[in-house]
Order: structure tokens, then sequence, then C-alpha cells
């Protein structure tokens, strides 16, 4: 190459771009297989376990149709555990949304009723009020025919009522709250926890789950051993301990694309939590344990709200989970990082199910990236309660603004690369490095992930999966950029409805190695 072309490159943004994507790529994938090597290893000896008691709080919203398999699952499970509880905790913001879909439901037509426009409605529903408009003979729906077709299906309120005098009236361990405020997940968490009376709080956990997370016994039982080693090692047990997971679908959708493109989201999400959060988490942690010998940040914990184990000591004393946030579960995060507080990353992992409709996936992505939103929000609450020092919190707003950034550019980035590397006039130089950025972000880790369970993929099983992986980061930036949009036109950040749905289709396995 003469040097006239050299300083031509060296010159080019395309090549830049390229080799600063697949430098970031390669280092993920890096930080792939490192967690990859850590987490989910089988013991080479028993470990001894330490009497866990859990109190499992599980927030429900327009959740009729997971109780009874919630229950169902987690009763037996808990009672491995002495002393341990189960809190389902309704809300009659359930009642107030349902006044508010009826609402939204007037003028609808047939052709309108479905998952993907109508995600906080269960399948029955939506069957019921098609009915009741053919019945009628109208073309659309009223806001009052709407209201009287869903007034006749049980709220979720019911529906735990209903189960729990199933259960022996005897048994303590399993409770139902009903919260009454205006609050959101957090407040339906907190609430629960003021209820709680706890004999050791140093001792036991609080532990939040979603109603569709299924935390096998052999987890539990691995956090048990995890939690002896940690009180052997340090002399108490962990303050904070993330379950965290991996994502899989069960193909609900009824297109082959969107399976397939949602089947790529949730392993594009799995990646991040290799890549990104279970890294993030144990350096922080052995950060935190290090004593501070200068001002600055051990790191930003970014705790998730499944699978998430909290001291009820140091729950009371962060003044539980934060209601002033869009979110709660980054958030907290946030809280304990000002506090030093560790946060260790359990090294197993569970399986929790994702999006399976593309509407539910970008909704799911747009709420997640609130939380991002919500770190200036953070800052100036806790740094006025004396919570940080002022460097405190401008660390922890930075390294914010980079993860969310990041997120942001994701699919830019992966656009660009895609270009270059397809383009017939890209440089031989920038055309490597762009396919490097794609190799690593897809084909390698695609593999990676395979090699681990012990299954390793054929040429056409890796080409279809790595491709399914490349359309969800394609997707994987419009979720956070109609939050913004949204944000910008109506200048708020909070919606009327949760838009949170939960289409469990077929039972829960008993195994939390099922990945997609």
């Amino acid at each position: 190459m003469s040097t006239r072309g050299r300083k031509a490159l060296w010159g080019s943004a395309t090549w830049w771009i390229a080799v600063a994507v697949a430098a970031r790529n390669l280092n993920g994938h890096r930080q792939v297989r490192r967690t990859l090597a850590w987490a989910d290893q089988p013991e080479s000896r028993p470990a001894v376990a330490e009497p866990m008691v859990l109190h499992v709080v599980i927030p429900v919203l327009r959740e009729q149709q997971q109780i009874s398999a919630a229950l169902a699952w987690f009763v037996p499970l808990l009672r491995g555990f002495p002393g341990s509880t189960l809190t389902l905790v309704s809300t009659a913001r359930e009642e107030r949304e349902r006044r508010h879909l009826a609402d939204r439901l007037a003028g609808a037509r047939a052709t309108d009723l479905t998952v993907e426009r109508f995600p906080q409605l269960s399948d029955d529903e939506l069957t019921a009020l098609a009915g009741t408009l053919r019945g009628t003979g109208r073309n659309v729906l009223t806001g009052t025919m709407a209201a009287e077709v869903l007034s006749g299906f049980p709220t979720t309120a019911d529906v735990i009522t209903a189960e729990l005098a199933r259960l022996p009236a005897s048994d303590p361990m399993v409770r139902h709250l009903h919260y009454q405020g205006d609050g959101r997940k957090a407040a339906q968490v907190n609430a629960a926890v003021e209820q709680l009376a706890t004999v050791n709080a140093d001792q036991e956990y609080i532990a939040v789950y979603d109603v569709d997370s299924r935390p096998s016994r052999e987890l539990l039982e691995q956090t048990a051993q995890f939690l002896a080693s940690k009180r052997a090692q340090d002399g108490a047990l962990p303050r904070v301990v993330q379950q965290s997971a991996r994502f899989t679908t069960q193909g609900a959708a009824r297109s082959w694309w969107e399976r397939g493109l949602c089947r790529g989201a949730a392993r594009a999400q799995t990646l991040w939590t290799l890549r990104r959060e279970i890294p993030n988490l144990r350096r922080y942690a052995d950060a935190a344990r290090r004593p501070r010998t200068e001002p600055g940040l051990p790191g930003l914990a970014q705790t998730v709200g499944h699978g998430l184990l909290i001291r009820t000591d140091v729950y009371q004393q962060a003044g539980g989970l934060p209601t002033f946030t869009v979110l709660d579960d980054v958030a907290f995060g946030y809280r304990v990082t000002v506090g030093g507080i560790p946060v260790d990353s359990l090294p197993f992992t569970t399986t929790v199910p994702a999006a399976e409709h593309l509407s539910e996936l970008l909704s799911q992505s747009e709420r997640w990236f609130q939380s991002y939103l919500d770190y200036p929000k953070c800052a100036a609450r806790w740094h006025a309660e004396g919570h940080g020092s002022l460097t405190d919190h401008v660390a922890a707003l930075a390294i914010g603004a980079y993860r969310g950034t990041a997120w942001l550019l994701v699919s830019p980035a992966t656009v660009v690369c895609l270009v270059l590397t397809l383009g017939p006039r890209t440089r031989l130089p920038v055309r490597a490095a762009s396919t490097v950025a794609l190799w690593a972000a897809t084909v390698a880790p695609v593999r990676a992930l395979a090699a681990a369970e012990g299954r390793p993929l054929t040429a056409r099983e890796t080409a279809v999966r790595s491709a399914e992986t490349l359309a969800g980061l394609l997707l994987k930036s419009v979720g956070p950029l109609t939050a913004l949009g949204r944000w910008a036109v109506t200048g708020t950040r909070y919606s009327v409805l949760a838009p949170k749905s939960n289409r469990r289709t077929t039972p829960s396995t008993a195994t939390d190695r099922e990945f997609a």
C-alpha cells in the first residue's frame, strides 16, 4: 500500500468506526468466554449449605393465568427452606387500568383485537370481546360493552384469593397482600416487606421474582452453598446477591420471521448478560470489598429485578426499592453503589422467558431503557439525602451515560458494519475490520454458547442462529430510541398502562439449563 493510501486509510471515518466496533465486540466475546468458564460449572466437591431463609415477594398485575402455576412451583420449592415465605402482591391499580383499557377498546374492530395491539389482555379476554362484537352485530366496540365484558373476568386478586383458599388454612408460609396505592412494582414489594415479621434481619433475604420466574431447587441449593462459602470467607452473609438470567422463547408467534426475530433478540440479551452484566457485577463486588484509599466509585452495580436477593437489614437500611423512578431494579443498584454495598453475582444462571412478539419486544426494550434515563433523578435524590459524595455521583452518571449510549449505538454500529462488509467499494482493511466486528458479535458467541452446553452446532445451525442474533442486534436500539422520542414528544416517561405482559405458553421445566 502506498504512503498516500495509508494516510487516506488512517483519515477515514469508516475505518475508525469499523475498528472501534471490532475492538468492543472482540472484548465482549472475550468476556463471554470468561463468564462461560466461570458460571454454571459443576462443583468439584459438595459444599456445606447455609440454612437459607428466603422471603419471596412476587408483585403481580393482570396475571390471572399465571397464579396457579406460580403457587404450584414456589410452595413446594420453599418448603425445603424452613422459615421461608411467599408473598403475592396484587394491586388496586389493576382495576383502574381495566377501566382505562375499556376506554381504549372503544372504537376497536374485530381485526384490532389482537395480542400485538392489546398485549395487556389475555387470549380469553380478546376472544370474549370478539364474540360480543359478533353477537351485537356492530362493527366497533363501545367503551360500555368492553367494560362489561372485562368485568366478567376475575382480577388477579380474585384468582389469588381463590387459589389460596385451596391451601391448608394452617399454613402461614403463603400470604396475599392487596396494595391499595398508586405505585408500581417497587411500591408493591415495599408494602409486602413492611408487613414481614423477620426474626434475624441480617440472616434472611428478600427475594424478588417475577410471576413467571421458575428458579429450580438446584439453583436455590447452589445459592445456599454460595452463601455459606461467602460467610466463611467474609465472616458475614453477602448483603446483595444477583441471580443472573439467560433468556429463551417458546415460539408463540404465528409467523416464522417473528419467532426467529424474538429468538435472536433473546439470544442477544443472553449475550449481554454474559458479556456485560455478570463481568460488571464481578468487578464491582471485588472493588467494593477493597478499602477505598482515594476518591472514586468502584464501578456501578446494575441489579436486575428478577432473582434479586437482598439481605433484610440491607433492604431496610436502603429504604427499600426506589419508587420515584420509572423502574426500580437498576435504580436500586445505583443506591447500593453510592452506599458502597457489594453485589455478588451468583456463579449459576437461571432461565427466564423472553418476549414472544415484536410489539412486546419493542415495548420491553423501551421500558428497560428508562432505567438509564432515571440516573440523573437518582443522583439528585440520594445526593440530597447525603448518600455518596458529589464525586461519586458524577462518576456514576458518567458510567450510566456510557452504558446507555453504548446501547443506543448497538443497532447503528451493526448496520454500518453490515454495509461496510457487503459494500462492493469498501476497501479491504475496512471490510476486514467490519467483518471481524460482525463475527465477534454473532458467530463466535453463538458457537461459544453451544460449546458450553456440549452441543456443537452444524454449519447450517450456526448460520441460522447467527442470522437470528444479527437481527436481534439490528433491532436492539429501537426501544431506546422510542423511549427518547416519546419523552421528547409527550414530555413524560410514565404511561397509564404498565406495558408488561406474561404469556408463558407451555409448562415450566424443572431445570435452569434450558436455553435457546
